[in-house]
């Protein structure tokens, strides 16, 4: 025995109106249904909604609420509504894509049954243009709405009618020569409603909203060869006198992105040669960045796509409001169409369905969410990979929906992003500007694109695009056919990098001459051109391993030619070096000549030493004492009015290198001294002797870094970069103490002397060894556009005389140690002060020892 299926009468309830649960949906179903046959033009029109008999007639009459959907398409003969009209679930998409050149938009057979959504009645009317009669098909939808286990659907008789040109006139409708008319009666949902003192017609300019979504006209067809029209004749002095964005009659149209001629981000990716490659273009304010074609990695599914997806910063989204009536968060966000039209409720508001939301919240500062961003995503489906779930909402997530989603625009997705992210830092405007108020003036006419105002200027943000643009692109070079980089970010980095090279070039030829130079700072500077080298040769290996237009390909060749620059410059800092040698080697013998002059100087200073009594010698410690203080007070004259010359400085610098190296020969003659067999009371009056010599060659060495320190001619002052230039300065230091650095900048510019920097450093070094600590800490970071620098010990810290004002340590004679001189924080702050920055005592750190706070504007 066989069996077989029993279609109960219900089943119209499930596919109708039980199916389908939004009027907007089920409107769009009709429309895209009068598209595929093939018409030109669908009207939509409400009749009877303001004054009606819906509740007080059992069935209808011709004051009943009314929906009329009329289209110019082909049409229908008895047979194809017998065997396709009334055959559940057929669709010609089914048996082919393409019909009356247009892909078809209708997928699973049961879009007619969108009429029992919206009214109890239908009465269908058709003609095909061959044929001089009409067909006149009626519906009581009530009549499947019984509740027997025994009743099919096939149970119930639908009787049709043949009407003459005249019969149909007396029936209201107008005559056509093809197409169909679903005149649709006694409406399941209010349309309008009553609202002191005017009409409430809301639901029809949302209908209108959502209409003017669910097309779009540059894919599927020409802009004019299909419209759709909204009509409601009792409304029209209505819509006459509302505003713009309130009106719902008349043609609709998906207008919203050719409105949208402000300067935004955006980036677009084609699907191009029947889904063998892709071509992506990155705009910023009508620039292009980038563009490059590469293999299309999914065209196993994806085979006619366009993704485009626009980046609004606060400006943008005041603009978008301003140009197109709607704000953007109540918009929506990426809209998709599949074969020119939108595939509901993807897109809308609140509608996260690629998931923007959630990876925002997983990274807030990294990503793009639905706020961010609208866009739309369009598919051409000609192989029905693609498939519309039965409720018309959404599309079944399939392979190819993955593909398309965390593929196609993915892809294109993390390029926008890297760029909006990387490159423009957000575009984000001053932190002092008001958004809401600069919406308003945007929106008013008040503000145009000129007057816009960012947090960086344009120059920041190329820079920084430029470094970043391999990350932005992330392409594997195998897959990519062609590309294109704006040539200006690279010519205007080579440009920057090569004036601030030749300035530095310059200042080294010219320190170099007038010996302001030494071999350290020569390995320094030869460490930071190699660096340079190795950077260009990355950027230069990176853009040429992939196939470049011309215009990239010259800049290109530019990067390499500044390369060769920086390496002539290298060789020429190279025999600098040389040369800088040679002049130590004659240093070298100048050192023993005076080396041998200062040990008859010693023998001399022995023996008048021996002749000395007890008392002369510490007459002579007290009056070191004080001309130790007078001295003091002679250099803070000094500090203020001396006015340097070249040739002064070389005297000094001459004076300083000479007791350095006297310095040196009388710390080897004590270390030899002591080796050697020598009565221990003469070995001891010796080494005094030596000790007091080596406290004045200390003392003037001191004397000449003060006086060097305190040079304020403009030939010491310069722009440094100062994280660069501590890290270079510690990694050179010799002291006792364990010294730590670390960073979260790497670029902060001042001007100033370095020799003013290094005897800061130095000062803050001989304090803490003095406190005793065995480390100390140097932290840089930034704070307000301001670079703090930290600097800690773990030492005793300051007496107990400063604890009620410790910054009291900085003024002049102040001092925190037994033997301290008060001289050393005082030179430390006004040197500062010259570099327009500030020094505090900070709060100890872990409780225990010293922590300054430098302030660096």
């Amino acid at each position: 025995m066989n069996l077989h299926f029993i279609t109960n009468v219900q089943l119209k309830n499930i596919i109708g109106k039980d199916l389908i649960n939004n009027d907007n949906i089920a409107i769009l179903e009709l429309v895209k249904n009068a598209f595929d046959a093939n018409a030109k033009r669908t009207d939509i029109s409400f009749v009877n909604l303001k004054n009606n008999d819906d509740l007080s007639i059992e069935k209808y009459s011709s004051r009943t609420s009314r929906l009329i959907i009329r289209d110019n398409g082909v049409g229908m003969d008895i047979n194809d509504i017998k065997n396709k009209w009334l055959n559940i679930a057929y669709s010609e998409k089914k048996k082919k894509s393409y019909q009356h050149n247009r892909m078809m938009a209708g997928a699973k057979g049961v879009g007619r049954f969108s009429c029992d959504r919206l009214g109890e009645f239908l009465n269908l009317y058709t003609k095909k243009e061959e044929s001089s009669e009409f067909i006149l098909l009626q519906l009581n939808w009530r009549q499947f709405e019984v509740d027997d286990e025994k009743k099919e659907i096939q149970d119930v008789v639908l009787e049709y009618e043949i009407l003459s040109t005249t019969e149909l006139e007396m029936r209201g409708i107008k005559p056509f020569k093809h197409g169909v008319v679903l005149e649709i009666i006694k409406l399941r949902s209010q349309w309008v409603y009553w609202e002191q003192p005017k009409w409430n017609t809301e639901k029809l300019v949302n209908l209108r909203t959502y209409l003017e979504r669910l097309i779009n006209p540059n894919q599927a067809f020409e802009k004019n060869d299909f419209g759709i029209y909204l009509n409601a004749p009792e409304f029209e002095e209505e819509n006459k006198n509302a505003e713009e964005k309130a009106k719902f009659i008349g043609r609709i149209e998906n207008s919203v992105f050719e409105k949208l001629n402000f300067k935004a981000t955006s980036i677009e990716c084609e699907v191009q040669d029947n889904g063998a490659t892709t071509l992506t273009t990155l705009k910023d304010k009508g620039e292009t960045i980038f563009w490059i074609k590469e293999k299309n990695e999914f065209s196993d599914f994806i085979k006619d796509a366009k993704c485009i997806i626009f980046y609004l910063n606060p400006y943008s989204k005041a603009f978008f409001t301003k140009q197109t009536g709607i704000r953007p968060v109540n918009y929506g966000s990426i809209y998709l169409f599949l074969n020119g039209f939108r595939i509901p409720p993807y897109g809308e508001e609140g509608d996260d369905w690629l998931g923007l939301e959630f990876r925002k919240q997983q990274g807030y500062a990294r990503f793009l969410g639905t706020r961010d961003i609208v866009g739309r995503i369009e598919v051409l489906d000609r192989d029905d990979y693609f498939r519309i779930v039965s409720s018309r909402e959404g599309l079944v997530e399939n392979e190819c929906y993955k593909k398309l989603t965390n593929g196609f625009f993915n892809k294109t997705l993390k390029r926008l992003e890297k760029y909006v992210v990387d490159g423009l830092a957000w575009d984000s405007i001053p932190k002092d500007l008001n958004i809401s108020d600069i919406e308003k003036k945007i929106i008013s006419g008040a503000i145009s694109e000129n007057d816009l105002q960012y947090r960086e200027d344009e120059i920041t943000k190329k820079r920084r695009t430029y470094s970043s643009i391999h990350s932005i692109i992330a392409a594997k070079a195998t897959d990519v056919i062609e590309l294109y980089v704006n040539e200006e970010l690279i010519l205007n980095k080579i440009q920057e990098e090569k004036i601030n090279s030749e300035r530095e070039f310059e200042q080294l030829l010219s320190d170099f001459e007038s010996k302001k130079i030494d071999g350290d700072a020569l390995n320094r500077i030869l460490q930071k051109k190699a660096l340079e080298n190795e950077d260009l040769q990355r950027q230069i290996k990176e853009l040429s391993k992939y196939s470049t237009v011309d215009a990239t390909t010259k800049a290109i060749a530019e990067l390499q030619y500044y390369k060769s620059i920086v390496e002539k410059q290298t060789a020429t800092i190279l025999e600098l070096q040389k040369r800088l040698r040679e002049i130590d080697e004659q240093h070298r013998s100048e050192v023993y000549n005076l080396q041998q002059h200062l040990s008859s100087a010693i023998d001399e200073k022995f023996k008048e030493a021996q002749k000395r009594k007890e008392a002369e010698e510490y007459a002579d410690k007290i009056k070191i004492e004080k001309e130790k203080e007078v001295q003091i007070e002679r250099l803070k004259v000094e500090f203020y009015k001396k006015q340097s010359t070249p040739e002064t400085d070389a005297l000094i610098h001459h004076v300083k290198n000479n007791n350095s190296k006297i310095k040196q020969e009388i710390n080897n003659l004590m270390a030899n001294l002591n080796m050697m067999p020598i009565e221990k009371t003469y070995k001891n009056k010796l080494l005094e002797s030596l000790f007091v010599i080596l406290r004045l060659s200390n003392k003037s060495l001191k004397a000449t870094d003060l006086i060097l320190e305190s040079d304020l001619s403009e030939a010491d002052i310069q722009k440094i970069n100062l994280p660069s230039f501590i890290s270079g300065y510690l990694s050179t230091i010799d002291t006792k103490l364990k010294v730590h650095y670390k960073t979260k900048i790497e670029y902060f510019m001042v001007f100033g002397s370095k020799l003013d920097l290094a005897l800061i450093i130095d000062n803050f070094l001989d304090n803490s060894e003095a406190w005793k600590a065995k480390n100390i800490w140097f932290s840089c970071y930034l704070q307000n556009d301001n670079m703090i620098l930290n600097i800690y010990d773990d030492g005793e810290g300051l007496s107990q005389e400063f604890s009620n004002n410790p910054n009291e340590i900085f003024q002049f004679r102040k001092t925190g140690k037994n033997n301290g001189t008060g001289f050393g924080l005082y030179l430390v702050q006004e040197s500062l002060r010259k570099m327009n920055a500030t020094i505090i005592v900070d709060s100890p750190v872990n409780k225990t020892g010293m922590n300054f706070k430098i302030i660096f504007k």
